[in-house]
């Protein structure tokens, strides 16, 4: 197999891996379980987050008066599933795109090299 094969094979796995970790879901996990927040590619579906930051157990937080002492004595009565799932797309964005950019242009400078035959 050829230098140009080998880069060729090298650039479609990246572009691969690229586009399927775009395509993959992203999720979080917390003390009120996992939460789905969609595909990175699509800027995620954040309404599962939503309704989990929303629940009984983190309203307690919320109150007036005493959701401040409530927060300070259980912090962990506060979850932010929306701010982890944002963080969780843009990490996966992060990665993921540049991944498939230099996979494009790994394909695309395949085919610029030339397979170099020995001299007879």
């Amino acid at each position: 197999m050829g230098m140009r094969r080998v880069i060729l094979l090298v650039g479609a796995v990246l572009l691969l891996a690229g586009i399927i970790a775009l395509l993959m879901p992203v999720s979080v996990s917390g003390p009120s379980g996992n939460a789905n927040c969609g595909m990175a590619i699509s800027g995620g579906d954040l309404s599962e987050a939503q309704q989990k930051d929303n629940n009984a157990g983190n309203a307690v937080g919320s109150i007036p008066v005493i959701g401040p002492v409530v927060q300070s004595v259980a912090p962990q009565t506060q979850t932010r599933y929306v701010a982890d799932c944002n963080s969780a797309i843009d990490t996966r964005l992060g990665w993921s795109v540049p991944l498939a950019v230099v996979g494009a242009l790994v394909i695309g400078g395949s085919f610029v090299l030339r397979d170099r035959t020995p001299a007879r």
